[in-house]
């Protein structure tokens, strides 16, 4: 898809630029529209200006991403992943209860990490996908049960329950992370 243009010594070049990478063991293929303005001076073309632009992704692909980055998020809580949740969870992660309590990213991973938070089910069901651009938004309902700690600060419960949730996730150069949880109960 190579198109030339030639003005006398000014020249236009558009293309599609295909990029593949491997990213976390996985093959990343980019698509780019390019155009590049080329001047002839002293018999040699040189680049003057250039610009390129990432041609969007199919939305499908995307919603396989964004499904599968939230079911490794919530089995990574179950499991007290620390380092996979880090690397899901975006710097200014909050996660929001159903109380109004926030908690933050550090908070949740020291939680998971001392054991103050501690999951033996957290499953995920009714999942649903909406992408916006570089952000998209994952609704659902989780099967759920803590381990009640004597003495905790009511953050454990014993008893089975069900949460509703709405994870947003942001793609930050190029990797989906997530930056807002809000779960709720009926």
């Amino acid at each position: 898809d190579i198109r030339i243009q030639q003005y006398g010594d000014t020249a236009v070049v558009a293309f599609r630029l295909v990029g593949t990478t491997m990213k976390d063991g996985k093959t990343v293929v980019s698509n780019y529209l390019n155009t590049g303005t080329f001047l002839k001076r002293n018999g040699n073309w040189q680049a003057v200006s250039w610009q390129a632009t990432r041609m969007p992704r199919p939305e499908d692909e995307i919603k396989k991403e964004i499904a599968a980055a939230q079911t490794a998020f919530h089995q990574a809580m179950l499991a007290a992943d620390l380092k996979t949740l880090e690397a899901l969870a975006d710097e200014s992660f909050i996660w929001t209860h159903r109380d109004g309590e926030q908690m933050t990213r550090k908070q949740l991973l020291d939680q998971l990490g001392s054991g103050q938070l501690k999951y033996t089910k957290l499953e995920t069901t009714n999942v649903t996908v909406a992408v916006y651009g570089d952000t998209a938004i994952v609704r659902g309902v989780s099967p759920r049960q803590r381990i009640s700690f004597p003495g905790s600060t009511g953050s454990g419960d014993a008893n089975p329950f069900t949460a509703f949730y709405t994870l947003t996730f942001v793609n930050k150069d190029g990797a989906w992370k997530a930056v807002a949880m809000h779960t709720s109960r009926p």
